[in-house]
């Protein structure tokens, strides 16, 4: 395992990359949660928080597609320093607003500013394949261990954005995570991987862009289903903690799965082969979803409920580094980035419903309800993309790879790997 990762780590530039893809991905992991904070605290509302942090995240997910758009055609240093320039802007008008007592609506629009927050995570995964060559080992690895970044920028930002909050002020880690994606963006977009970075000029001028492959539409269905199932499970665990009386008991438990999917990202990462092709693996990760969430819902006791949050962070490390091997080898020539971004989106959108159909249940029901609705809309995802299996298969072409070098390693990581009826 060290010695795939370690091949991984030590190829040109990846260091660099990678080191700043975890500054600017760490100020994901604030915004949501520090927003809410600020907005409440300068207004007094928890209305106009949510209804910031709701702009705020309709328009991350909007732009994130256009922006994958602009750079599969422009390439990676404009668009990236563009949205810095963009989002830093809103972020530092939220700042001096808020503090003013400007109104909800300044802020929304501060808040919709804010949204365009450079998309390093869509730039860094189509540069995978130029740096790693076609060596399907190492790219598996390296999908592995992205997937783990973003964990881990999931679980550092909200742990930074408390104890700033407690030991200093709420405007404290916003002001953090503006610096910090300001030195990660121009960190990466200085490395040469990323000035040199081009879509292949062949692209297809369909409207639909990425969505044009009929693979992506079916990754796209487990991607929300994926999202829904967490989305939903978050609100769940919220609600059992409430019901045991242990105040942050949810944010242990999500801590767990986070630690839970690390792990089994590495381990992922270096055995990836052993359980097949790339889109078998796909769909027995997506069928494992389920079973690894509803043994939530009838865990006896704490005791329980703690290895099992741990073994329920296990599918989703493996799970996402499938699905952006498969987006990358699927993608229609010329909308590589445009494919990862719909992946990113799609898990957003599903957590975001998730986290509505979730607290309704917990409200009228139980967290148990909650959790089970999860692992079932996990298990509608699963029934649906084994239903498009076919659409998830790779036909690798000599010639297709030659004209698409950001591509090549990828179609070689995943074909041919047709199913069995």
């Amino acid at each position: 395992m060290e010695g795939r990762y370690g091949r991984v780590l030590a190829a040109p530039h990846v260091r660099s990359l990678v080191g700043a893809s975890v500054l600017a991905r760490i100020p994901l992991g604030i915004a949501a949660i520090a927003l809410v904070l600020f907005v409440q605290h300068a207004t007094g509302s928890y209305a106009t928080a949510g209804a910031v942090a709701a702009a705020y995240a309709g328009s991350a997910a909007v732009l994130a597609i256009g922006m994958a758009r602009l750079i599969d055609r422009r390439g990676q240093t404009t668009v990236l320093l563009v949205a810095l320039v963009v989002s830093s802007a809103g972020m530092i008008a939220l700042l001096v607003f808020g503090l003013s007592g400007a109104p909800g609506p300044v802020l929304a629009l501060c808040a919709v500013a804010i949204g365009a927050l450079p998309p390093v995570t869509g730039c860094l995964r189509p540069l995978w394949p130029e740096l790693l060559g076609t060596d399907v080992e190492l790219t598996t690895a390296a999908y592995a261990l992205d997937a783990i970044l973003i964990e881990v920028a999931f679980v550092i930002g909200p742990l930074l954005t408390g104890i700033l909050v407690a030991l200093f002020s709420p405007q404290v880690p916003l002001i953090v995570g503006l610096v910090l994606v300001n030195a990660g963006t121009l960190w990466f977009a200085s490395t040469t991987p990323s000035r040199r970075w081009r879509a292949d000029p062949g692209r297809s001028p369909h409207l639909l862009g990425a969505l044009a492959s009929p693979g992506l539409r079916t990754l796209l269905l487990g991607a929300v289903g994926m999202g829904c199932c967490f989305g939903t499970l978050e609100i769940g665990l919220a609600g059992y903690g409430n019901d045991q009386g242990i105040a942050g008991l949810a944010g242990m438990l999500i801590a767990l799965q986070a630690i839970g999917s690390s792990i089994a990202g590495l381990w992922y990462g270096a055995n990836a082969e052993r359980i097949g092709s790339i889109d078998r693996g796909l769909l027995l990760l997506l069928g494992a979803l389920p079973l690894s969430v509803a043994v939530l819902a009838v865990a006896p006791g704490l005791w329980a409920v703690v290895p099992l949050a741990l073994l329920s962070g296990c599918v989703i490390a493996p799970l996402s580094a499938a699905q952006n091997l498969l987006a990358g080898a699927l993608a229609p020539r010329g909308a590589v980035t445009e494919a990862f971004t719909w992946i990113t989106t799609s898990l957003v959108v599903g957590i975001a419903a998730g986290n509505a159909v979730g607290g309704a249940l917990v409200d009228a029901t139980s967290w148990r309800v909650a959790v089970l609705a999860g692992a079932a809309a996990a298990s509608v995802a699963a029934v649906a993309t084994f239903a498009r299996r076919r659409t998830l298969v790779v036909v690798a072409s000599a010639g297709a790879d030659a004209a698409d070098p950001n591509g090549a390693a990828l179609n070689a990581a995943v074909a041919p790997t047709r199913l069995a009826d």
